[in-house]
């Protein structure tokens, strides 16, 4: 009977013991943030304000995506595997390579990793612009029918971007749901307000003929001010130096921007020539020191765009 009484008490007390874990574990995994990979940095950016202290972020490609040889940078690669979810820009090469990182990383579980991983896609509700890859020469690639991938860089398409993660990150976690809206309506009302702003600072640039090497930019042209052109050969490609110089001088640009990732031949050699300004613009918050926000991308853009108009 003593025996009995014991194991009884002792089956209580492992019961507290247990109820007591159940609910620990329960409290840990409720207070846990979602570990969230990102496409890029510019969008990684509106993440962390969407997700707020409920996230933790890392990007999964730098520079322009636009490239035959897409891959996951080296640093995020380990951290991929154990991520809850994707958000991605829709742009199908991206899927390809984040799924190919999954299964090097992890090959004992990838398949089953690959087959359960939430992916939120930013792009619904997005205006593309529909200027081809490359509008001098003539080549449109099959993967860009739908429009530039780069719809982030018309920043009139970022309350449309901070929703969609709002929403899919709302599924993933429904008691933050509201939490997400919010912060996604607080950011959609502070860029509304740095737009206005924009848009009045382009007007003094209208008409100014702005050519970009790199990828994206001619999206910025839907907010008036300057026309923004591009020249590619093929998927991430340029010409050479000398095909974009006679561009450039065709349609009589003003201003050359040139990116951190653009080849140094390539600025050099259009540095030495007369008749238009060369200025090197980051085309993400990456390239930009001290840059962590979505709206810093456009405010450095604009400040450069503004002093090369001066000289």
């Amino acid at each position: 009977m003593k025996t009995n009484s014991m194991n009884r008490l002792f089956r209580a007390v492992f019961g507290l013991i247990a109820a007591g874990g159940m609910a620990v574990g329960a409290w840990a995994a409720e207070g846990k943030r979602l570990s969230v990979a990102v496409a890029g940095p510019d969008i990684e950016a509106i993440v962390k304000t969407v997700g707020g202290n409920q996230v933790e972020t890392f990007s999964l490609f730098r520079g322009c995506i636009i490239r035959s040889d897409l891959q996951v940078e080296a640093t995020a690669k380990g951290r991929l595997p154990k991520a809850d979810v994707v958000v991605w820009t829709g742009f199908f090469p991206e899927s390809g390579a984040i799924n190919e990182a999954i299964r090097a990383a992890d090959p004992p579980h990838s398949e089953k990793k690959v087959a359960t991983l939430h992916w939120i896609d930013v792009s619904p509700g997005a205006v593309r612009t529909n200027v081809p890859v490359s509008n001098c020469e003539g080549y449109v690639d099959p993967l860009l029918k739908a429009g530039d991938p780069f719809f982030w860089l018309n920043p009139e398409n970022g309350a449309a971007i901070a929703k969609n993660v709002a929403k899919g990150l709302g599924k993933l976690q429904p008691d933050k749901r509201a939490y997400f809206m919010a912060n996604a309506e607080a950011f959609q009302k502070a860029l509304g307000a740095d737009i206005t702003r924009w848009k009045e600072a382009l007007k003094s640039l209208h008409g100014l003929r702005v050519f970009s090497t790199q990828c994206g930019w001619q999206n910025f042209s839907s907010m008036g001010g300057p026309r923004f052109v591009v020249c590619k050969r093929k998927l991430g490609e340029l010409p050479t130096p000398q095909i974009l110089l006679d561009y450039i001088q065709r349609m009589k640009a003003d201003v050359v921007l040139v990116d951190p990732n653009t080849p140094p031949e390539y600025a050099e050699f259009l540095r030495e020539q007369s008749g238009f300004k060369v200025v090197e613009v980051a085309s993400s918050i990456e390239a930009i020191p001290g840059g962590s926000t979505y709206s810093n991308l456009f405010e450095n853009l604009i400040k450069a765009l503004q002093g090369a108009s001066k000289h």
